[in-house]
């Protein structure tokens, strides 16, 4: 059973366009379906072909999340593909470096921090807390916002640093490397 799992594994990848998917999701893991169609210049069906095949050879995860199709490589718990979905996106990530820089902050310091909407704001908080990543408390009076699993957070951003092309992820794993 295990042979044929590798022997299924390996015949999929034999095809050059399939590879280099395969190993571009590899590459960034939780990137949607257009990133991945313009990383590989590929045509909407041709594309959508090879990755349904990577699908039923269990190679790829596929999750659709608000509309977008995110694409993973089996390994990953739900967890961090979560949390890749969520810093594929940039506001959010631009949220949870700050979180890992200050440890807690303000609905006030976001909205100075990111200079958007403050409906927009509690919108990006209040899916972090849906999501599972945010934690709201209140201190003196005032709602406070924390990561609720900062290791998981920091072991994924340092795992997949070269999928984000962000100064600010960068700069965060830099910093916490020299630690």
């Amino acid at each position: 059973m295990i042979k044929d799992y590798f022997k299924k594994e390996k015949e999929a990848l034999l095809l050059d366009i399939r590879k280099k998917i395969y190993l571009t999701i590899e590459k960034f893991p939780g990137l949607h379906f257009r990133e991945l169609q313009r990383k590989n210049n590929l045509g909407i069906g041709n594309l959508d072909y090879h990755l349904n095949y990577l699908e039923k050879t269990n190679l790829i995860k596929a999750e659709k999340s608000k509309g977008k199709r995110r694409l993973y490589p089996l390994g990953l718990n739900d967890y961090e593909r979560n949390i890749l979905g969520i810093l594929r996106q940039k506001n959010f990530r631009k949220i949870i470096l700050k979180l890992l820089k200050e440890k807690k902050i303000t609905h006030k310091s976001i909205l100075d921090y990111l200079k958007i909407s403050p409906s927009s704001v509690t919108w990006y908080l209040s899916r972090l807390i849906d999501e599972n990543i945010l934690i709201m408390f209140e201190k003196e009076k005032q709602n406070c916002y924390r990561l609720k699993n900062e290791d998981e957070i920091i072991k994924v951003l340092i795992t997949y640093k070269e999928s984000f092309v962000d100064n600010l992820v960068d700069s965060f794993v830099e910093a916490f490397e020299k630690q």
